[in-house]
């Protein structure tokens, strides 16, 4: 689709008009000075790993693991390394089959895959977009060993029907909740319902230290051997393997960030509402949907997630491309996991260890609500660091964009 000029929207930046920003702003994490002092502090002594005297790694397992009212936390690496970790330490049957949503970061399925695991996709609900306990329950088998909701861009799976199908067929439950820190599902933390749950504290979470992730639980027996494999498969003597494990340790100056990061969380959430909903408010009137939030329940806005007007659909990454263009941050949704060529195409030497008949069903069918989600829906940033200004130029952009591309569908 091209677009031109339109004297009530203004010629899009995309097409050489003036944007609505001068220059983008980087949604960058809040960093204060302490934290800063801090980490200095941390370099001059020289104890950058826990493992050779640092103490940060463990002070920060302990603040977050009290945020959520648990027992254990084991800082990692990466978001993809906590789910790793997580899925190998509950010790889930190999090649068993693990239900998890259309709707994830490509992380919550590799990650399976690499602990031998094998995933199976499940579609959406149409009013929240979250994982669906009627398509769970269809698709357990008796191959399946655990569920894995996904939290995506905040929002809260239902943990209530989700737990309860967990509880009834003996099923394990690992959130992920990457994107989610501080969501409630009625009125309770997400990451609290199962077994344990995996974080990202990557670059734009609400908890940033640039590369990082963290794994909470309530059980000792989970959390020894999560830490465990976390650090090559060490018990706690120097030459104490127990068993195959990973480099995944968290260094002492992301423990730092993180500890600070953690304080201003409960700030960060109220800061993220608050402007999710100026930010609704600014594109009421444009057709565009926004994800039903449940009674009790709160999104947590790692991004402001919203589907397109059906007329636009088709042209969903090109208003994306135009939006950006004026400066203001908005992704197309993460891609139905099916639509990603080496998932689909079974190609990871997981699957050809399979029986044929134990091969998961990925066809075209599977899932088809997330697929109709997923291609209409927009993903527009929400911070860290951003305040009203930064929206009131977000909401700008959209709606110049989503008018002028109304105008050339006339």
């Amino acid at each position: 689709m091209t677009t031109n000029t339109r004297p009530d929207s203004g010629m899009l930046a995309i097409n050489g008009g003036p944007p609505v920003r001068a220059r983008k702003k980087a949604a960058d994490p809040v960093i204060v000075e302490a934290a800063k002092e801090e980490a200095l502090r941390v370099l001059d002594s020289g104890q950058l790993a826990r493992f050779y005297g640092g103490t940060k790694v463990a002070e920060f397992e302990a603040a977050y693991a009290a945020w959520f009212g648990r027992r254990h936390a084991v800082a990692v690496s990466s978001g993809t390394a906590s789910l790793h970790i997580a899925y190998l330490a509950a010790r889930l049957p190999e090649h068993s089959e693990v239900l998890v949503p259309a709707n994830a970061y490509v992380s919550a399925l590799s990650a399976l895959i690499q602990a031998g695991l094998v995933p199976v996709i499940v579609d959406i609900d149409p009013a929240r977009w979250a994982m669906d306990p009627a398509d769970c329950a269809r698709k357990i088998s008796d191959r399946t060993s655990a569920i894995v909701p996904v939290h995506m861009y905040g929002q809260p799976c239902p943990m209530t029907e989700l737990a309860t199908l967990a509880r009834q067929h003996g099923l394990t439950l690992i959130e992920d909740c990457g994107q989610a820190h501080g969501a409630l599902w009625d009125g309770t933390k997400t990451g609290t319902f199962g077994l344990a749950a995996a974080f990202s504290l990557c670059c734009r979470k609400h908890i940033a230290v640039g590369e990082g992730g963290i794994v909470i639980t309530d059980d000792e027996q989970f959390a020894d051997t999560a830490r465990a494999l976390a650090h090559k498969g060490k018990g706690t003597g120097w030459f104490d393997y127990r068993e195959m494990g990973f480099s995944y340790n968290m260094t002492e100056i992301q423990a730092v960030l993180g500890r600070w990061q953690l304080s201003r969380l409960d700030t960060e959430l109220r800061t993220r509402a608050a402007l999710a909903e100026r930010l609704r408010a600014g594109l009421a009137d444009l057709g565009l949907e926004f994800p039903e939030v449940a009674p009790g329940s709160t999104h947590a806005y790692f991004k402001q997630n919203a589907l397109l007007p059906a007329r636009l659909a088709p042209h969903r990454n090109a208003v994306v491309d135009a939006v950006r263009a004026e400066n203001v941050g908005c992704d197309p949704s993460h891609p139905h996991l099916l639509d990603i060529d080496w998932i689909r195409e079974q190609r990871p030497s997981l699957y050809r260890a399979l029986p044929s008949e134990h091969r998961p069903d990925y066809g075209a069918h599977t899932a088809p609500l997330a697929r109709d989600v997923l291609s209409r829906q927009i993903c527009i940033e929400m911070g860290p660091g951003l305040d009203e200004e930064d929206i009131d130029d977000t909401i700008k952009a959209i709606r110049k964009v989503v008018i002028t591309f109304d105008q050339e569908a006339m």
